[in-house]
């Protein structure tokens, strides 16, 4: 009798296999749509790819060898960016800018600097992560905005000083001059435990702004 009555506690003990299987299937499935991401961007820079194959190979059947320089230097520095976005550090933020340019049809990104940035090795690198993910997200819903998509354009360039890292921020296009503002009030709250420092100029269709990081004493200072 005692052993039935064991085994009839068992069964009435609590389980948690729904959880493990529901927490199992949300895995599977957030590892399945960062999959599809990667193949749609992989999709996406081979396309580009053989796009500039294909214009080459077209100036040469037209021997228009004249062509062939101005085209090779656009592959050279296309190459170039790339291979410096992908050494930034933060895989997270790679792949979300990489991403951003092959999915966001209304606003074209272009990402340069001259050097390796390895944005890893500044203190609190995670807030300036989160940063540019607002400030790209906030001109995107500039460009939303506007019916002439192909019109706008950001810009961001970074650059390593001797004792600053800057990223010089151009956005071109339609945009609410008070979002955008707010926008910037909103990342000067953000970032106020960093030493940073942001200054802006409002023209029509035209926002620049230049962000500035204080090197003194981190692994990024020269």
């Amino acid at each position: 009798m005692a052993s039935n009555a064991k085994a009839e506690g068992y069964a009435h003990l609590p389980t948690d296999e729904p959880e493990r299987d529901s927490a199992a299937s949300e895995s599977t499935r957030l590892a399945s749509e960062q999959d599809l991401r990667m193949l749609r961007l992989f999709n996406h820079y081979r396309h580009d790819w053989m796009n500039d194959i294909q214009v080459l190979m077209g100036y040469v059947q037209l021997k228009k060898y004249d062509k062939l320089p101005a085209m090779m230097e656009k592959i050279k520095d296309k190459v170039q960016q790339e291979s410096l976005i992908s050494k930034l550090g933060i895989p997270s933020l790679i792949l979300f800018l990489l991403n951003f340019q092959a999915e966001v049809k209304e606003l074209q990104l272009d990402v340069r600097m001259n050097e390796e940035i390895r944005l890893h090795e500044l203190p609190g690198w995670e807030d300036v992560e989160e940063g540019i993910k607002r400030i790209l997200a906030g001109f995107r819903k500039e460009a939303a905005s506007s019916p002439y998509s192909d019109d706008n354009n950001l810009e961001l360039v970074w650059t390593k000083l001797e004792h600053e890292l800057r990223l010089d921020i151009r956005y071109t296009g339609v945009c609410q001059a008070e979002r955008v503002r707010q926008l910037e009030q909103g990342l000067i709250r953000f970032w106020e435990t960093q030493q940073t420092r942001i200054q802006s100029n409002y023209e029509e269709q035209e926002v620049l702004w230049s962000v500035q990081w204080t090197l003194t004493g981190t692994e990024l200072e020269r």
